[in-house]
């Protein structure tokens, strides 16, 4: 009856009931998912049948019809919504399919990798994720295979929960054939994870999935989205629902980037003590609440994972940790930007070279410190705690808004925050601020942060020092038929700014430090226009400068790089164009680059 028509490969204009075919999205486990439209609108077009990875075919309309039921139950804004269902081409014995909304964004891995958020902005959004977690348990339906690639983010920032293929209801009939439902293994928890090693023998054995097995998926999600800079590209990452081993704490494995609160806040999630794993949705969401509400730069301005982090990253080996480093975790942690330079082995030969300018940060320090220290006026430290900063430029793409961000209720100015009862810093600093500097003040103050810039400090760090290229870059590089040391291709800098024919109306743009993405405007050697780069850019020197150190080829592979920004007459950088002024740096959308040997 359907010998005419392939259903995994349906063209585009194609018509399935009422909705005209506009390209395949993807396959799942039971289903092929298409972008449809009707009535100049788009939806996402999910028809169920037999694909490669159906782990149980005869069960492939069944799983349909309860990812409908489930659906049908469920009304909430960062649910995906299903907007119909019906049979296709004979309305009683064709294939089923539900016409769901489509989601204009980017999966979570991915999110990570475009946005670099800040840890406020990932806590934002994974309170949405527990508010959305919350009403479906309410309903009593579970997901049972949150993972990265079933969480969207929107354009406008927003997470949504889709395919909910593997999803599953109080009164449903049972459709799994082994012990465990299907899911990521990754995700599962620890008690799923030991009932599959004790029964996976036995044929008539079933794992009662539970609240918590959501939670700990959940938990999983926001381990990786903390601790992997690449979540969508990684391999080797520590198991998460061992029985034995304890990965490492993301305040550990990002060497203090991320909060030690949000660091422990995530170990809790994927606890296989039951005890310690919040019992509820409800209760997950509560505690995520009360870091929402945290102030200081560590959670609002700084990116939890550096632009280095983008290199495609050597497997390490999974190795327990101790108790008493997972002890060490809950010290104290130092200015998010300072660990994020300790971290970084490239960094390790520059120190020497520091050495002079540190030591007049350190005299620079005392003097502002003997300037500003009078018995009527409060310690100087706090007047300097805050020290010069540049933010990574925001990138147009999903974050979660400030209007989004800003808790519905204020903390009192003498409250304190969650870990050691002390009062908050930034309002501290608020209230030291008030009054006016002297003349003294205000030069000693001068001074530190001329010191400051010239210790070299992440951050405020003018130029990109000298240093290698990544590995493999220069050969990936000729395989890409780029003459190593002459121009490489003529790129946008950042693709959120504007297309091409944007950049020729109007070349200009405000630029700040930060990851940027960009994309070859023609083609160049074997690579296409268009093809995306990732690299980073420093603004607060003379000129603007920016590395490039990774290339999506076609097909999704990526490759590291050695791109450097050059003017046209191949010197290092691009120049400030007139109207800029400190945090506020004015330069071209596009520019040429030096396919490089090594950084120069």
């Amino acid at each position: 009856m359907f010998a005419d028509f392939d259903p995994l490969d349906l063209k585009p204009g194609q018509m399935v009931s009422d909705w005209r075919i506009v390209r395949r999205i993807g396959r799942g486990g039971y289903a092929v998912v298409y972008e449809v439209e009707k009535d100049c609108q788009r939806f996402a077009l999910k028809l169920a049948c037999q694909t490669e990875r159906s782990l149980d075919p005869k069960q492939t309309d069944a799983r349909a019809r309860r990812e409908a039921a489930c659906l049908q139950q469920l009304n909430h804004r960062h649910i995906i919504r299903m907007l119909g269902q019906g049979r296709w081409p004979g309305a009683l014995s064709g294939f089923h399919y539900i016409v769901l909304e489509f989601v204009d964004g980017y999966t979570l891995a991915r999110w990570v990798e475009r946005t670099h958020p800040t840890p406020h902005e990932v806590v934002v959004l994974f309170l949405k994720l527990f508010d959305a977690l919350e009403h479906m348990h309410a309903r009593g339906v579970f997901h049972r295979d949150l993972s990265l690639r079933n969480i969207m983010v929107a354009k406008d920032g927003e997470p949504v929960i889709i395919d909910f293929g593997a999803a599953d209801y109080a009164t449903a009939e049972e459709l799994t054939d082994g012990p465990l439902p299907p899911g990521t293994p990754r995700n599962r928890s620890p008690e799923a994870q030991g009932f599959w090693e004790a029964n996976r023998l036995k044929a008539s054995a079933r794992y009662a999935f539970k609240a918590t097995d959501d939670i700990f998926a959940l938990g999983a999600n926001l381990y990786d989205v903390l601790t992997d800079p690449t979540p969508e590209h990684s391999e080797g990452r520590p198991v998460l629902n061992s029985m034995l081993i304890t990965p490492p704490t993301p305040h550990r494995a990002t060497q203090g980037r991320v909060p030690v609160e949000l660091s422990a806040y995530a170990m809790t999630l994927i606890s296989r003590d039951l005890e310690v794993r919040p019992a509820t949705a409800k209760d997950a969401r509560r505690l995520l609440a009360d870091l929402a509400r945290v102030e200081g730069t560590d959670w609002h301005e700084f990116p939890f994972h550096p632009a280095s982090a983008l290199l495609p990253r050597e497997p390490a080996e999974e190795e327990p940790v101790s108790v008493e480093a997972r002890e060490a975790d809950a010290a104290p942690v130092p200015h998010a930007a300072g660990v994020a330079a300790q971290g970084n082995p490239r960094r390790a030969g520059m120190r020497p070279v520091f050495v002079a300018p540190l030591v007049l940060s350190v005299f620079a320090a005392l003097v502002a410190v003997s300037l500003l220290h009078r018995p009527a006026q409060p310690p100087a430290s706090n007047t300097l705690a805050e020290k010069p900063t540049s933010r990574p430029a925001q990138l147009a793409s999903p974050r979660p808004t400030q209007k989004e961000a800003s808790p519905s209720v204020k903390l009192p100015d003498d409250s304190t925050t969650l870990t050691n009862g002390a009062p908050n810093p930034p309002q501290v600093q608020k209230a030291n601020r008030r009054r006016l500097l002297s003349k003294a003040e205000r030069c000693a103050l001068l001074v530190a942060s001329v010191a400051w810039f010239q210790a070299g400090c992440p951050g405020v760090q003018t130029r990109p020092a000298p240093e290698t290229c990544p590995d493999g870059a220069i050969k990936a590089m000729e395989e890409l038929d780029w003459e190593v040391g002459t121009y490489g291709p003529f790129i946008l800098l950042d693709v959120t700014k504007g297309s091409d024919e944007e950049s020729r109306e109007q070349p200009l743009t405000v630029w700040k430090d930060g990851p940027v993405t960009g994309a070859l405007i023609d083609p160049e050697g074997k690579a296409p226009a268009g093809m995306r780069v990732d690299g980073h850019l420093w603004t607060t020197g003379d000129r603007i400068y920016g590395r490039y150190l990774r290339a999506h080829l076609p097909g999704g592979r990526t490759v590291p790089i050695c791109l450097e920004l050059v003017d046209g007459s191949t010197d290092l950088g691009l120049p400030k164009q007139k109207g800029s002024k400190p945090g506020h740096t004015v330069g071209d959308k596009a520019s040429s680059t030096l396919a490089a040997e090594r950084w120069r």
